[in-house]
């Protein structure tokens, strides 16, 4: 009898993620399958959107685990392999890997019942106000009590990564007037004048080091896109940079804010497109302290953004932990280890005192 799907061991299950397509926005197909996969568990569950969540034990304060299945759009061509030690295909490191090995302990705790929740969801690759756990944390009737403690299962190479640094994306505009190329006298160039000394500040602005519990983290401000021009013969009389920042946990987003626009400049108009807010490592939390003690885990400061950041907003301890490895997320041929899968599904299963 073939297996089912989403069924047999952790890298059976990250193969039929990876190999079913879920890029941001077009979830629904493999929502469908996670929830049916959970509804022949036998688990409690409710599906909220294209969210799952589903919640086992005696109605204790669970552990949480946490995980999106949604991707960044596919490379060109690309599909999904299995090789003897690594599951290949968009999603596989961010964060397909992860959710399988979630999926993987949900079917022992279908067995041997633990106080756990898994909150599987959708649209996290997209602007923070549209992610899907929003509504989950808001609708959900399987989160009282609050879990003690969340696992996200973003890509951390197997190792914990603490806190997560907030995200600020900014669109600014430098506007000139327009004028004949022959003639740029006559006109004010965005370009080579409005936003010539913009760069140059944003240009000189360094990553700042900041420690939080024994953690280094670093404050940025990026510079990721600018377009600018209308045609060859034309002096442009508007420009636009888009900017990303960072900051370090317990750092101020209005300061960051207020940073970006002074880089800017008084002339610039900007827009704030997406404001995702950072996150305390959570080190002295009991249980975050007590399974960084017993598993023996590499403690790493997380220099990204991740709903670690979501879950200490909500007031639940968090922190990451997950098989796939960073400098994999979103890059072509993307992989996650087997070995590593096998080794967070059983570090976590540990956690848990499962068999």
């Amino acid at each position: 009898m073939s297996r089912p799907f989403l069924g047999g061991d952790v890298a059976d299950i990250c193969h039929d993620l990876v190999a079913t397509p879920s890029a941001y926005g077009h979830e629904g197909a493999l929502a469908d399958l996670i929830e049916r996969r959970v509804a022949e568990l036998g688990v409690t569950h409710e599906r909220i959107g294209d969210s799952i969540v589903a919640r086992t034990g005696a109605g204790g304060a669970p552990l949480a685990f946490v995980g999106h299945f949604d991707t960044v759009p596919n490379w060109p061509d690309g599909g999904v392999e299995r090789t003897t030690d690594r599951i290949i295909g968009r999603g596989a490191a961010d964060m397909k890997g992860g959710v399988a090995v979630m999926l993987a302990l949900l079917q022992r705790l279908a067995r041997d019942p633990r106080d756990a929740v898994l909150i599987l969801y959708d649209h996290e690759e997209g602007p923070h106000a549209d992610n899907g756990i929003h509504r989950v944390l808001a609708e959900s009737t399987l989160l009282d009590p609050r879990p003690s403690a969340a696992v996200v299962l973003e890509p951390s190479g197997g190792t914990i990564h603490a806190g997560a640094v907030g995200s600020l994306n900014a669109q600014i505009a430098f506007r000139g007037r327009a004028a004949h190329a022959a003639r740029p006298w006559e006109g004010e160039n965005a370009i080579s004048e409005a936003l010539a000394d913009a760069l140059g500040r944003f240009a000189r602005r360094v990553p700042v080091a900041v420690e939080v519990d024994g953690l280094t983290y670093h404050d940025t401000v990026t510079v990721t896109m600018v377009n600018g021009g209308v045609a060859h013969n034309v002096v442009p009389d508007r420009v636009e940079l888009w900017i990303n920042a960072r900051i370090a946990p317990g750092g101020s987003v209005d300061a960051a804010k207020a940073e970006v626009e002074a880089l800017a400049g008084p002339a610039a108009d900007v827009v704030w497109l997406d404001v995702a807010p950072p996150a305390m490592p959570s080190l002295d939390a009991p249980v975050v302290r007590d399974f960084i003690a017993r598993s023996g885990l590499e403690v790493l400061p997380k220099q990204a953004w991740t709903d670690v950041a979501t879950m200490h907003a909500w007031g639940v301890p968090a922190f990451n932990y997950g098989p796939g490895e960073s400098s994999q997320a979103h890059q072509p041929g993307e992989w996650v280890a087997i070995d590593r899968l096998e080794e967070c599904e059983r570090v976590l299963a540990e956690e848990l005192g499962l068999p």
